[in-house]
């Protein structure tokens, strides 16, 4: 088995389940376990964590922290009373970089909470789950969508840049372009991707998801080549590339659960992960690397393994191994490589028409690059979707 490693990362990221109990209940939500406990992470004891590894001498130059739950603003007063005291300290210098992170469904939000927010904007950051059109958000997040949207305003003004979270699902699939327009027309941003559990149905079903999806990104390639203003979201800016590029992780990609990523739950145990914890499996897992080492054989021989999405928390909860990746999504995700293949021509249409006078050795490699990735992502992703679907990339001359 190839070596298991991490890419190397001069940041850690500490993430704290604050609580388990959450007051929606969405259809997608991989926390089967939630909302049996009441125990709750205190201050006093996140404090302790986030000062050892402020004080820690291990080479990271940077700290996120992040808030987690369940529904994190249940416990609004354990954020305040943390991201105080932390700005309060006098930490020695040179000190680390840090970010505070709440991720939020957005419906607990009062005035005192946003008025603290506001205040304190410099320091944390409100990450919202929205999953497009009232139709989309009802339907996935407990008809919850009138009770976000009376707080849009208030995150348009105090974290323009902060992308939401928009979760697609196959009751949903069918409205991801409409939804992705109405988020801008809201005037936030947006990240979004179908979810990696097993949700599709029969291979009919997934069949027809796929084909939906393809749809979707057809109409969005276009959208965003049109407006360059707007970031793109992660889903359609997969690094093509990197498939021809030798690296020394080019066999593994891993979030860093476990080494520079770990994560607290309610009754103050370590996981790697909060997906590795009793909220998310039966099986708690303390240690990622004593899981097997079993594989996924197909996944082990696609060339495009490397940049493939993958959590090892989910991998662990299916297979009961980290690295024996789940599937279920593997055709979305191919389907969204032709979409960057789409993108990648769009943004270079000179490639195909051969090298420019003066071209550099390094201009003529990542243009070789490019064009071997887009026929690659054709020749490979394509036969996924079948006759007759738009989201194809150019036929390009042999």
């Amino acid at each position: 088995m190839p070596e298991r490693r991490f890419d190397h990362l001069h940041m850690k990221e500490m993430i704290f389940v604050l609580t388990d109990n959450c007051n929606l209940n969405c259809v997608y939500c991989y926390e089967n376990n939630k909302n049996r406990s009441d125990k709750t992470l205190s201050a006093e004891f996140i404090k302790s964590r986030i000062r050892g590894q402020m004080l820690a001498d291990d080479g990271s130059g940077e700290l996120w922290i992040d808030f987690f739950g369940g529904e994190p603003l249940l416990e609004f007063n354990t954020i305040a009373a943390v991201v105080e005291w932390f700005v309060a300290t006098a930490w020695p210098q040179p000190s680390k970089a840090f970010r505070f992170l709440v991720e939020t469904n957005g419906t607990l939000l009062d005035d005192r909470m946003k008025q603290w927010f506001s205040a304190h904007r410099d320091y944390v950051t409100l990450g919202l789950s929205l999953d497009g059109t009232k139709d989309a958000h009802d339907r996935n997040r407990s008809n919850s969508y009138d009770q976000v949207a009376k707080h849009i305003d208030f995150f348009r003004k105090n974290w323009p840049q902060q992308p939401v979270k928009m979760t697609i699902g196959p009751d949903t699939i069918d409205q991801v372009y409409e939804g992705v327009l109405h988020i801008y027309s809201l005037g936030l941003q947006v990240d979004f991707d179908v979810v990696f559990e097993d949700v599709w149905g029969d291979a009919e079903a997934e069949r027809r998801a796929v084909r939906t999806w393809a749809e979707q990104l057809d109409k969005l390639v276009p959208f965003y080549f049109a407006h360059p203003e707007l970031r793109r979201p992660m889903v359609l800016t997969r690094n093509l590339e990197h498939l021809f590029t030798r690296t020394t992780t080019e066999k593994r990609t891993f979030c860093g659960a476990g080494k520079y990523v770990t994560s607290f739950t309610p009754d103050g145990i370590e996981y790697p992960c909060f997906r590795f914890a009793p909220i998310a499996v039966g099986e708690p897992l303390l240690d990622v690397f004593s899981a097997p080492g079993l594989e996924n054989e197909q996944c082990a021989k696609c060339p495009f393994e490397k940049i493939c999405t993958t959590c090892e928390g989910h991998n662990y909860s299916v297979t009961g191994s980290c690295f024996k990746r789940t599937a279920f999504h593997c055709n979305f995700f191919k389907v969204s490589l032709l979409a960057c293949a789409r993108l990648l021509m769009l943004d270079h249409p000179g490639d195909l028409s051969g090298p420019p006078e003066g071209e550099s050795k390094e201009e003529q490699l990542n243009r070789m690059r490019r064009l071997l990735a887009v026929r690659a992502v054709n020749d490979l992703c394509s036969p996924v979707l079948g006759p007759g679907v738009l989201a194809q990339v150019h036929n390009l001359p042999r």
